[in-house]
């Protein structure tokens, strides 16, 4: 009698664990799925982290051009009392560019629209680095028709990425290390809202010059406008 009990009991833990078996293989299918839907829709699942302005708020305070004297005494340094205020926008950058990491975008395609000839005519770019949409930092508010990215790898980029057709257009608006035997160039930003400001410094023996150097203008529709600044 206890050797026919043990028949049903043992069919019973079999079917037990042949269903949990068949529930986990279904749970593996679905997961497949899901991470494939992920992969698909991924731009819709990062959070937007940061708001507009988002940029130095410093470099709107000055008036343009303005210039820097450098410190003959200390070679590369430039003089006080005035210096600390472009060392300010620097360290501002510095907190900008050292934020976590987040998930980047997928897009499709991308176009790298050309912003004034620095990066063009610089000795030492690094052209990997320019084209770099990974180690994305912050999900911005749309822009017009756009998903808003910036990364920062050697140089901060942003990306306005269209999510109808999943592709998108890449600005370098960032750069601390641009430039020749000569001197250095550098790239800042202040963005409000649909307005991408663009600031440019150049670093010689003698001091430094910050200038505005463009604003480019992101329509509803999409059209991006580049309007370069005289100073």
């Amino acid at each position: 009698m206890k050797n026919v009990l043990m028949i049903p009991l043992g069919c019973l833990t079999i079917w037990a664990f042949s269903k949990q078996s068949v529930q986990f293989s279904d749970t593996e299918v679905k997961s497949v799925v899901i991470d494939n839907l992920i992969s698909q829709t991924d731009t819709n699942r990062i959070q937007i982290n940061a708001n507009f302005p988002f940029g130095c708020n410093d470099l709107t305070k000055f008036i343009y051009p303005k210039y820097w004297k450098g410190d003959i005494e200390n070679y590369g340094h430039l003089k006080e009392p005035n210096n600390q205020d472009f060392d300010n926008i620097e360290q501002c950058f510095n907190e900008i560019n050292l934020a976590k990491t987040i998930a980047s975008p997928r897009p499709e395609s991308f176009d790298l629209i050309e912003i004034g000839d620095n990066f063009k005519n610089a000795n030492n770019l690094d052209t990997s680095m320019q084209k770099s949409i990974d180690s994305c930092r912050y999900r911005l508010p749309n822009i017009g028709i756009y998903e808003c990215y910036y990364s920062y790898a050697h140089y901060g980029n942003l990306l306005l990425l269209d999510t109808n057709t999943n592709r998108g257009k890449l600005l370098n608006i960032y750069a601390n290390d641009l430039g020749d035997d000569a001197q250095t160039n550098l790239r800042y930003f202040y963005i409000e809202k649909n307005v991408i400001n663009i600031y440019e410094a150049y670093y010689y023996d003698d001091g430094c010059s910050l200038h505005e150097a463009f604003k480019i203008v992101v329509k509803t529709d999409g059209e991006i406008i580049i309007h370069q600044i005289k100073n």
